[in-house]
């Protein structure tokens, strides 16, 4: 029983002290109540309770990361940095992908799209997302070498 309240107040502790969690929280609350007015099937419910479940744990995991690294950064270090915006990207990453659940299921229910928009977005996050992240990253790498 101690390990269900230490969890609930590590839960609660996260919430109260991460805005993007609080973010996260409200975005998904009203997807999930939009769900409920929605004539929508039960697979596509269930995608969008994991695209938001996903979400919120892995900003739950970044938060876990983000603490953990700042034990241990008494001085600013390049890898603490790389750890910490990896760990942001792969709430970038999940964000994304409840993007696309979320135009593929509610854009079918709200505005009779087809799955094609859903997959150019695919598309557009998979393919080019990370191009446009590299080339960011050249340029950045590129001026300050100026």
């Amino acid at each position: 029983m101690s390990s269900f309240v230490n969890a609930i107040r590590g839960f609660s502790e996260a919430i109260w002290k991460e805005r993007n969690l609080k973010v996260h929280f409200v975005i998904g609350s009203v997807v999930l109540v939009m769900s409920y007015v929605l004539e929508l099937t039960a697979n596509e419910l269930l995608w969008l309770i994991f695209a938001v479940f996903s979400v919120i744990g892995m900003e739950l995991l970044n938060t876990l990361v983000e603490s953990i690294m700042d034990l241990y950064d008494t001085k600013p270090h390049p890898l603490v940095k790389f750890v910490k915006d990896v760990a942001a990207g792969i709430v970038l990453w999940y964000s994304l992908f409840a993007v696309v659940v979320g135009v593929i299921v509610l854009g079918k229910a709200l505005f009779g799209w087809d799955q094609s928009v859903g997959k150019l977005i695919v598309l557009i996050f998979v393919l080019f997302f990370p191009t446009i992240s590299l080339l960011w990253r050249f340029v950045s790498s590129w001026r300050n070498r100026r």
